[in-house]
C-alpha cells in the first residue's frame, strides 16, 4: 500500500485568478473494448475548467502544483478491466475488477505534485482484453481531476517542510523500509498505519484497496479512537476492490489510521508495477480559515454516511444519510439528503455504496435535476459496491444529490459498518467565467 499526503491548506485569496482554477470530469457514454494498451478516450464532458486535453485523450498540465485524481470504471457482465493510471510514461497505479457472470467495479484516487507541460492518462494494461460498460444514462467509467493548490499559492513553503512525508508505505510504517514500495500480500491482522496529523484543519481522506486473491478486503478508517467509515471486498476466485472517503476535522496531534477489521483474515494485493491500495489526504482549510475579505466563510465542506440498511423509498428514491461527519457552511440537509451551494464555485463530489448481501446498489448522482453519472454494484453470493466522483460548477441555490436508480437497489449500513457515504467540498468559489457544465 501507497501512503500519499498533501498537509497543505486550500488557499482563497482575494486576488487570485480564475485563471488558476482547473477541473475537470470526463465519462464514457459507450462501450468500450480495448485490447492493445489502448489509452480510455473518455467521450463526455461532464466539467472542464481551464482543462487542457491532447489529441489523444492525455490531460496536460498548464497550471504546475497539486492535483487530486479519481479514475472509476464498471467492466461489462462476465467480463474483466485492468486500467493503469500514468504520468507522462510512468506507471503510478492501477485498478482491477471482475465478477463471474455480472458487472464488477474499481476505483482509485491519485495525489500529485506535476509541472507545466506534464501528461496523465489512464490506459489499458497492454495485450489483456479490457471490456468498459459505457451508455449515455448510465456513465460509470469516469476520469476526475482538480487543482488542489497552484504553485503560485505558495504551496512549496515552510507548510510543506514542516509537514508529514508526503509519501509512507506500510513498511515505512514499521521502519523497516525508506523507499515508496507497495508490499505484496500484506497481511492486515495485526498491521496499522497511523498518519499524525501536523495542523488542526479540514482534511480529505481517500483509501482503496484490492483483495489477494479469493481473500477478503475489509478496511476501517479509524480518527484516534473513534470509527469512520468501511471499505468491504470479497469475490470468489478472483480480486476484490473497494474503498471509501470522507472530509474530517482534525487537531494537530491526532492519528488518523486505516486497519484490517479485528477478527477477519485481511490480505491485500500489491506489486511494485501492480499498486491498487493508497490511502491519500489533502488539507481543504486550516482551523485559521479568512475571518473577513471578499472570501471569509467561503469554506464550505460536508461528509455523511448511511449507519442503517436503506431500500427504495416510497415517495422519494434520494439517498437520505443519517450521520453527519462534518458540514462547514450548513448546506447539507440530513433530512432529505440534499446538498444545496450557498457559494458559486467549482466543487468536487465522492459517494460511495455497497448492497445488502445478494442484492445489488445502484446510485446515481444528479446536479439539480441532471444525471451526472453512476456507481454499480451487485454479488449473486455476498456484497458488492461501487464508487464514483464528479467536478462540478454550482451557481448559488443549485443542490447535488444521490438518488437510488430503481426498486431494486437495498443499501447496507450499520453503527460500526458505514460503507455508504457521500461528501463535497468547495474547490475554489468563482463568480465569472464560462465552465462547460454537462456538455
Amino acid at each position: 500500500m501507497v501512503v500519499l499526503f498533501r498537509i497543505l491548506p486550500r488557499q482563497f485569496e482575494e486576488n487570485s485568478g480564475e485563471s488558476d482554477v482547473v477541473a475537470f470530469t470526463k465519462g464514457l457514454v459507450a462501450h468500450a473494448h480495448l485490447t492493445q494498451g489502448d489509452i480510455v478516450t473518455y467521450n463526455k464532458d461532464i466539467t472542464n475548467i481551464n482543462a487542457v486535453f491532447t489529441s489523444d485523450g492525455k490531460f496536460q498540465v498548464q497550471v504546475p502544483g497539486i492535483y487530486s485524481f479519481h479514475f472509476y470504471s464498471l467492466s461489462r457482465s462476465d467480463s474483466e478491466i485492468w486500467l493503469e493510471f500514468r504520468k507522462n510514461e510512468d506507471y503510478v497505479a492501477s485498478i482491477y475488477a471482475y465478477t463471474a457472470s455480472d458487472w464488477a467495479d474499481a476505483g482509485n484516487t491519485i495525489v500529485m505534485e506535476l509541472q507545466a507541460g506534464d501528461t496523465i492518462f489512464v490506459k489499458a494494461v497492454e495485450d489483456y482484453d479490457n471490456s468498459l460498460y459505457g451508455a449515455a444514462g448510465e456513465i460509470y467509467t469516469t476520469f476526475t481531476g482538480e487543482l488542489m493548490f497552484s504553485e503560485a499559492s505558495g504551496f512549496q513553503n515552510s507548510q510543506i517542510k514542516h509537514s508529514a512525508k508526503p509519501k509512507k508505505t506500510f513498511s515505512e510504517a514499521m521502519g523497516t523500509h525508506e523507499k515508496t514500495y507497495s508490499l505484496p500480500q500484506v497481511d492486515l491482522n495485526n498491521l496499522c498505519i497511523h498518519f499524525v496529523v501536523p495542523q488542526d484543519g479540514t482534511y480529505m481522506i481517500h483509501y482503496n484497496s484490492l483483495s489477494e486473491l479469493g481473500m477478503e478486503m475489509w478496511l476501517e478508517l479509524y480518527l484516534n479512537d473513534q470509527y469512520i467509515n468501511s471499505a468491504y471486498g470479497q469475490a470468489p476466485h478472483t480480486w476484490a476492490d473497494a474503498g471509501n472517503s470522507a472530509i474530517l476535522d482534525m487537531k494537530s496531534g491526532d492519528r488518523l489510521r486505516v486497519r484490517g477489521r479485528k477478527g477477519e483474515n485481511i490480505v491485500l494485493y500489491g506489486q511494485p508495477d501492480e499498486i491498487y491500495c493508497i490511502f491519500s489526504g489533502v488539507m481543504l482549510t486550516a482551523k485559521n480559515a479568512p475571518a473577513a475579505g471578499a472570501n471569509a466563510g467561503q469554506i464550505q465542506a460536508f461528509a455523511a454516511g448511511l449507519t442503517k440498511n436503506q431500500n427504495n423509498g416510497v415517495t422519494t428514491t434520494k439517498v437520505t444519510w443519517d450521520k453527519v461527519f462534518t458540514d462547514h457552511g450548513d448546506n447539507f440537509n440530513q433530512t432529505n439528503g440534499v446538498f444545496t451551494a450557498k457559494v458559486s464555485g467549482v466543487y468536487v463530489f465522492n459517494y460511495h455504496g455497497m448492497g445488502q448481501q445478494d442484492e445489488e446498489v445502484w446510485l446515481e448522482l444528479y446536479h439539480n435535476y441532471i444525471y451526472v453519472n453512476s456507481l454499480y454494484g451487485h454479488a449473486t453470493h455476498g456484497w458488492a459496491g461501487g464508487s464514483n466522483s464528479a467536478a462540478l460548477y454550482l451557481a448559488q441555490g443549485d443542490t447535488v444529490y444521490v438518488d437510488m436508480k430503481d426498486h431494486s437497489t437495498k443499501m447496507f449500513g450499520d453503527a460500526d459498518q458505514i460503507y455508504c457515504t457521500f461528501s463535497g467540498y468547495l474547490l475554489a468559489p468563482m463568480v465569472k467565467g464560462s465552465p462547460v457544465v454537462g456538455r
